[in-house]
């Protein structure tokens, strides 16, 4: 029998602790953690064969973190959205953790459910049965009351219009992130040149009062939100992403569902998925199932359009063999 993989998790919030669960019940891995920040070393710099960083949504603040691990000889999966297509933010960082990924022979990805799934993967394994896309929409409509406090907020859950403004212009409230990057990989698989991006967000107030687990909304403070990103190339809308997240959405007339439709001259495919996927079982998920594919992928940081489908399997200690050029 061959040796299990040793996969090292680091950050103990709900999708590192969802995705230890899930590894540990396979034999075919070893499990390290879910560790803390107070417990950086033993997670980053283990020498796994897999590193899961699942602390952020943004590039700058795990880059340092990507680099410990892959400096340890690690392959790196990271739930950070900013980091599925990171050289739309810094293209000099992206290539400098390419390079060094490429020299220490690991992989660095990027993935969860959306980006990583449903707004490129999906999307693009929906393209591949028209002849030519001439554009793409892709809608969700999630329920975000098995969020956290601290991502309810960042998201522009339990303001008032005007704090949910301001947040916006401060950069405080953000939405969902992670719409330019599965642009940009859809983008780039077809050969598509994008020239901007447009976004637009607004808060979808509450009309009575929520009391979550993690946070209490009153009247007239926003429950929800609508937010819109439209990707232009060739002076046209490309690539629309619709997304409504909502702490009660099928109370308030959003029922959750997952929608992508493809528009070629030959006719259109619609891809319907209803009700919608679960935001926290779909990302760990993803990312439980991305393990294999990235032990066996080429060195390098790679987008999911470089990779085969995630998928779960029965016996994760068949894949372990090395792909050429890998340790």
């Amino acid at each position: 029998m061959k040796p299990s993989l040793t996969v090292a998790i680091y950050g103990a919030g709900q999708v590192g602790r969802t995705v230890a669960g899930l590894l540990s019940s396979d034999a075919g891995y070893s499990v390290r953690g879910p560790f803390d920040r107070s417990h950086r070393a033993a997670a980053l710099e283990s020498g796994a064969d897999v590193v899961v960083i699942a602390t952020t949504s943004f590039l700058a603040k795990v880059a340092a973190d990507i680099r410990a691990a892959v400096m340890a000889g690690s392959n790196v999966i990271t739930t950070a959205e900013e980091a599925a297509y990171p050289w739309h933010y810094d293209e000099e960082l992206a290539r400098d953790l390419h390079t060094l990924a490429l020299e220490n022979e690991v992989t660095i990805l990027g993935a969860g459910f959306n980006p990583g799934f449903a707004f490129d993967a999906l999307a693009l394994t929906a393209s591949g049965v028209v002849p030519q896309v001439t554009s793409l929409r892709v809608e969700r409509v999630v329920d975000l009351s098995g969020f956290s406090a601290t991502i309810l907020r960042r998201l522009g859950i339990g303001y008032s219009a005007a704090e949910f403004d301001a947040g916006i212009e401060s950069g405080s409230i953000t939405g969902h992130i992670g719409f330019p990057q599965s642009m940009r990989i859809v983008a780039r698989q077809m050969g598509v040149s994008i020239s901007e991006i447009q976004r637009s967000i607004h808060p979808i107030a509450a009309e009575g009062r929520y009391d979550l687990p993690a946070l209490d909304i009153l009247p007239g403070q926003s429950a929800g939100f609508r937010q819109r990103y439209v990707a232009i190339a060739e002076g046209r809308a490309w690539f629309d992403a619709l997304f409504i997240g909502h702490v009660d959405p099928v109370a308030s007339g959003f029922p959750t569902r997952d929608e992508i439709i493809v528009h070629s001259e030959s006719g259109d495919v619609h891809l319907a998925i209803k009700p919608g996927i679960n935001p926290q079982v779909g990302s760990s998920s993803v990312i439980a199932n991305s393990i294999r594919r990235l032990v066996t992928a080429p060195a390098g940081w790679l987008t999911v359009a470089d990779l085969p489908p995630a998928c779960p399997a029965s016996d994760a200690a068949s894949a372990i063999s090395a792909a050429p050029g890998r340790r």
